[in-house]
């Protein structure tokens, strides 16, 4: 299914949120979730979008990258696995 013009626009502006939300808290997975989600966009657009849609993308990235991360001290830090008690 090709995403016309308009929702292709609203899903890169999404994207943007997405990136200052992971530049703040994940700065580590960032570029990961950038890559997956704008091959995804370019699948679901017909093939005169996708220069648009990357240089959009990659606009939008290098802006929020050279911003400062807000960091929330009150945010919950979320562990996927805890430590591991040594072995005496």
């Amino acid at each position: 299914m090709l995403f016309p013009a308009d929702v292709l626009d609203s899903e890169i502006r999404k994207l943007r949120g997405l990136l200052q939300m992971l530049h703040e808290d994940q700065p580590d997975v960032m570029e990961d979730v950038f890559d997956f989600h704008v091959t995804s966009l370019i699948t679901h657009a017909a093939p005169e979008h996708h220069a648009r849609i990357r240089a959009a993308a990659r606009s939008m990235l290098a802006e929020v990258q050279r911003c400062p991360a807000r960091r929330n001290p009150d945010a919950p830090q979320i562990l996927l696995m805890e430590a591991l008690p040594s072995a005496a």
